[in-house]
Order: structure tokens, then C-alpha cells, then sequence
């Protein structure tokens, strides 16, 4: 009986401290676990904060290309519309013929999302803001880009920069020029017709650019909002 005791009690013992090490080890990976996702919290929030940065200088370049862009489709209207009435030309006409040529494009800062891309788009917990980020900046950009490459800048530089330099000397570009023959200019009907072109070239860049600027602002303000939740709850 006491061998058998001795026993019970060995065996009571060995499990107990097997136990002991179970629970240790679960505590362990408790706290691994904690500390993985703090660390992955904070590394997604400063993530977004760095993208929010990224999204005010984006934005503020969307937004003078829209004011650009309406600058040059209104000054080509005044050109247009100078030729079309044949009144004489005079100074305050250099500016608007000066918007004859040349185009805007945007700056994309694109550091924050390389990151993302780099460490995995599974970061950013909330799911429709990783969609609304991807969307934005895989798509909406990409074709913002292409749209400015491989349409705008190559008709501007195929059908419309020669006419341009053959009748106007442009001193300064988008601040003075001036056209060679005014007499000629007047009668001639390609001529207008590239200033017609022109007009809707920019008007479908302006379309463009505050489409971009709209896409930012709403991306801006739903990692304001993320930011402003994850904060509150940091402090629950």
C-alpha cells in the first residue's frame, strides 16, 4: 500500500507539472501571439499615416492639374473664338495662344503602397479599405497614366505640336506667343480645327483629373476615419 501511494502520489505529481509546462507554453504563445499582432497593429497604422502623406501631395497635384487643364481648354476657346470673329489681335491674347501646346501629368507618390505591396496586402484589416487602396492605386492610376501617355501626350506631339510651330511662335510656355501670320490664321480652317481638338483633349484631361481628385479625397478620408477608430479603441 505504501508503493502504491508512493506511486499515486508520483504519477499525481508528473502530471501536475506537465500541466505546469502545458499551460506555460500556451501562455507563451498567447503572448507571442499579443505581441505579433501589436506589432503588426502598429506597423499597418504607420503605414496608412505614411499613405495619408502620400495622399496630400498626390492630391494637391491633381488639383492644379485641374486648374491647369481648365486654364488651357478656356484659353483655347478664346483663341478659337478670336479667329472665328477675326477681331484684331492684341497683348492680352499672347497668354491664351501660349495654351496652345503642352499638357499636364500627374505625380503619383506611390511609396507607402510599395511597402503594402512588399509586406502584404492582408496588413490592412479592414477589408474595404484594402480594396478601395488597391483600386486606386493599381487601377485608377494605371489608367490615369496611360491615358496621359499613350493618348494625350501622343496627340499633342503627333497631329497637333507641328501645326502649332509652323503659324505660332510661343515665347514662354503657357505665359506668351504669338501668331506668325494673324491675316492667314484666320482662314485657316485645319488650323481651327486643331484648336477645336485641342478644346476636347482638355476637357476630357479635366475629366480625368478631377475624377483622381475625387478617388483621393474619398481614400483620404476613409484612412482618416480608420485612423480615428484604431485610436479610439487604443484607449477602451
Amino acid at each position: 500500500m505504501l508503493i502504491e501511494n508512493k506511486l499515486t502520489t508520483y504519477i499525481i505529481y508528473a502530471f501536475g507539472e506537465i500541466f505546469l509546462v502545458v499551460v506555460g507554453i500556451l501562455i507563451a504563445l498567447q503572448l507571442n501571439n499579443c505581441n505579433k499582432e501589436q506589432n503588426q497593429s502598429k506597423q499597418e497604422l504607420n503605414l496608412l499615416i505614411e499613405m495619408r502623406e502620400n495622399l496630400k501631395n498626390n492630391l494637391e497635384d491633381a488639383q492644379y492639374n485641374v486648374g491647369m487643364n481648365k486654364r488651357l481648354m478656356l484659353g483655347n476657346k478664346i483663341v478659337l473664338k478670336h479667329l472665328l470673329e477675326q477681331t484684331p489681335f492684341h497683348d492680352s491674347l499672347r497668354l491664351h495662344y501660349s495654351y496652345l501646346f503642352g499638357g499636364t501629368q500627374q505625380t503619383t507618390n506611390t511609396s507607402a503602397f510599395d511597402n503594402l505591396k512588399s509586406i502584404g496586402f492582408d496588413l490592412i484589416r479592414n477589408d474595404q479599405l484594402r480594396r478601395n487602396i488597391t483600386t486606386l492605386y493599381s487601377e485608377e492610376y494605371t489608367l490615369l497614366h496611360s491615358q496621359e501617355v499613350d493618348f494625350l501626350s501622343k496627340v499633342q506631339l503627333n497631329n497637333i505640336s507641328n501645326e502649332i510651330h509652323g503659324k505660332v511662335i510661343i515665347d514662354e510656355l503657357w505665359k506668351s506667343a504669338y501668331p506668325i501670320d494673324i491675316v492667314s490664321l484666320r482662314d485657316d480652317e485645319e488650323f481651327k480645327g486643331m484648336v477645336r481638338m485641342n478644346t476636347l483633349l482638355f476637357g476630357f484631361a479635366l475629366r480625368l483629373y478631377e475624377n483622381a481628385e475625387a478617388h483621393i479625397v474619398d481614400l483620404t478620408v476613409q484612412i482618416d476615419g480608420e485612423l480615428k477608430k484604431r485610436n479610439n479603441d487604443t484607449f477602451i
